[in-house]
């Protein structure tokens, strides 16, 4: 058995109101293994008040563009794992705000020693107030 290991990620952010101002989507960071690994799984956590008409993202890529920044789709392309949570209601549950995504047993993606992985993250907000946000996840990997 192969031992496991992580790797976390972690931003609080804003997002003010207004045309113009209502989207924020950045690469919060970049990771280069200094070795090769398989990565076989990711937690990501989306957090923020309840409240009407928000929407958070974010994706490990190997990608690090951003355009086009129309409904975000530069966070959205060649993802390894995403994740998006639309805030109209309280959360319903952990699922909600937490989400666990593992590749079956014997599968990875092979990151080579050095290659970046891009942790990006985006935020909409369609009210009169400012959002604040919280985004987090960990990398799972083992050793290749």
């Amino acid at each position: 058995m192969k031992e496991v290991f992580h790797k976390n990620f972690h931003t609080l952010e804003r997002v003010e109101p207004g045309e113009g101002k209502r989207k924020r989507m950045f690469v919060l960071d970049t990771w280069k293994p200094e070795q090769d690994i398989w990565l076989i799984g990711c937690a990501i956590g989306l957090l923020c008040c309840k409240t009407d008409n928000y929407e958070i993202y974010l994706a490990v890529s190997k990608n690090p563009e951003l355009e086009p920044r129309k409904f975000l789709v530069g966070l959205k392309k060649d993802w390894l794992f995403y994740q998006q949570r639309d805030v109209y209601t309280y959360s319903s549950g952990i699922n909600d705000l937490m989400s666990y995504h593992f590749l079956p047993e014997g599968h990875g993606f092979l990151i080579k020693k050095g290659e970046p992985l891009y942790i990006k993250v985006g935020a909409v907000n369609l009210t009169i107030n400012p959002l604040e946000y919280d985004a987090f996840c960990n990398l799972y990997y083992t050793l290749a």
